[in-house]
């Protein structure tokens, strides 16, 4: 039986699996996750895993976290540059395909089941329509998903670099903070803030500013390991004020930033929230702070009261979409 490779290329990991064509649900098989850091390019990264798992591929998609323009990336947070024709030459033939991470993502809602999906919000609307998609993780990442007939067509975006919008005094504060802080970056973007790196600088506004003092247990899983994750932990077990605050601060930068997704793209078919992170932060976006910016846009607060708010559960999640995306493009390759 032929198959198609998917992959999800990311800063730290690359994820491939493979799927049968033929099979109707996309049932990953011979997944395996790879260190990126030290990989030479993604054509090496793609020969690894064909010379673990090897066997024919009748269409690859590999998903990429960075905009693509004529079948070509030069994403950011990858020390390589990725074209289509790379991808198509380690196969051997032309059913290569990149795709921006995010329209991964959007590609592989359809394959999860409810288990796979935490409810925020339920659907108050009953109407269908648009779907958005918004991720954070190493960066912030958005998709959307246009209702087309008895589907949805995805659509990538490059919306997680728009402008960071404050909302209050703390915000406004953040804001200067990090732009004299970081004038190298030109602008704050939303980014910036509501991403794992995101939490980090948030936390140093917290301590720098005398809204609280880190313990020193934070401050030695923070040495130690990843930074966003020693400060979700700490603020998931409610022992140290300054890491509760930085995630109400990043939850509520959060749910402001889904809402105005929400509105752009009127997503009365779904919200659906992506990325590494918010699995790990259920707790603190079930308390309310993540839901009261996602409501709070004045006039049309009533209707985003409305719209269905989901979790992504699966980290295969784009891995799927990506398969898919895959499996869809066989008749044109």
């Amino acid at each position: 039986m032929s198959e198609v490779l998917a992959g999800d290329i990311g800063g730290t990991h690359a994820r491939f699996a493979r799927v049968a064509v033929g099979s109707g649900s996309v049932e990953l098989i011979h997944a395996a996750t790879y260190d990126v850091p030290g990989a030479a390019s993604l054509g090496a990264l793609i020969r690894r895993y064909l010379d673990e798992h090897p066997g024919p591929i009748a269409s690859a998609a590999i998903g990429i976290a960075a905009p693509l323009v004529g079948g070509q990336a030069h994403p950011i947070n990858l020390p390589w540059s990725v074209s289509e024709g790379e991808v198509r030459a380690t196969i051997g033939h032309g059913g290569g395909h990149l795709l921006n991470d995010l329209l991964a993502n959007a590609w592989g809602i359809g394959e999860l089941g409810p288990n796979q999906l935490e409810e925020l919000q339920p659907d108050r609307i009953r109407l269908g329509g648009n779907r958005a998609v918004c991720s954070a993780g190493t960066g912030l990442g958005i998709a959307g998903m246009v209702a087309s007939g008895d589907g949805w067509q995805p659509f990538a975006s490059e919306g997680g670099h728009i402008d960071y919008g404050p909302r209050g005094q703390d915000e406004d504060e953040l804001l200067v903070y990090l732009r004299q802080q970081h004038p190298e970056w030109g602008h704050v973007s939303a980014e910036r803030v509501v991403s794992g790196p995101g939490i980090h600088a948030i936390w140093q506004f917290v301590c720098e500013t005398g809204r609280a003092t880190p313990t020193q247990a934070l401050l030695e899983a923070i040495e130690s390991g990843d930074p966003s994750t020693a400060i979700c932990s700490a603020a998931i077990a409610e022992d140290d004020l300054s890491a509760t605050i930085t995630l109400d601060l990043f939850a509520r930068a959060y749910g402001a930033q889904a809402g105005n997704l929400a509105l752009m793209l009127l997503s009365t078919g779904g919200l659906y929230i992506g990325g590494g992170i918010a699995p790990r932060i259920l707790p603190i976006l079930r308390r309310g702070g993540f839901l009261d910016a996602f409501h709070a846009k004045g006039r049309y607060n009533g209707l985003l009261e409305q719209m269905a708010v989901r979790v992504i559960l699966d980290d295969h999640c784009a891995l799927r979409g990506a398969a898919r995306f895959a499996l869809s493009h066989l008749k044109e390759d």
